[in-house]
């Protein structure tokens, strides 16, 4: 009896009801237009190429070198001036010989690897990180440095060059 019910309602079930007028609206699917396939297609954003980080670069490298651009590029748009002899030399190369005064300023002499001297004043350029001498005092020059720190930006660095190193 059991089989015979399961039999009689899987065949009702499976047969389409007929008894709906045909009045009514009742979809028709091939009536209805297919949607345009194209028309629910999701585009990529554009990829900028020239800024993309390569994933197995260092970060710490990367970051160093788009300080160093834009070092080099804040270096170039502050400074149009030609620059200067000295500049060409590492800051550890050079070495403080003798400071005295002349017409009514202090100016100092300073040695290259090759025992070649040069006299420098109050805004100078020294060393290759565009170091400008801001003071001269009697032992010492003291120059202001624009480098790189650990987050990649530009800040100033004080160094000093002083007597004591020549005589040690």
């Amino acid at each position: 009896m059991k089989q015979l019910i399961w039999l009689v309602s899987t065949i009702l079930i499976g047969i389409p009801l007929a008894t709906a007028a045909p009045d009514s609206e009742m979809p028709d699917a091939s009536t209805d237009a297919m949607p345009d396939a194209m028309q629910h297609m999701v585009t990529a954003p554009p990829i900028d190429f020239a800024n993309l980080r390569d994933p197995f670069a260092s970060y710490l490298e990367t970051v160093a070198t788009r300080g160093r651009s834009s070092l080099l590029e804040n270096q170039l748009r502050l400074t149009n001036r030609k620059r200067e002899k000295l500049e060409d030399y590492d800051l550890s190369t050079l070495s403080l010989v003798a400071i005295f005064s002349m017409g009514g300023e202090r100016v100092a002499m300073v040695q290259d690897s090759t025992a070649k001297g040069y006299i420098v004043r109050r805004g100078n350029f020294l060393g290759k990180d565009n170091g400008k001498i801001e003071k001269i005092t009697k032992d010492t020059v003291f120059l202001v440095e624009q480098v790189l720190n650990p987050a990649g930006e530009i800040t100033d660095r004080q160094v000093s060059l002083t007597m004591k190193e020549v005589n040690e």
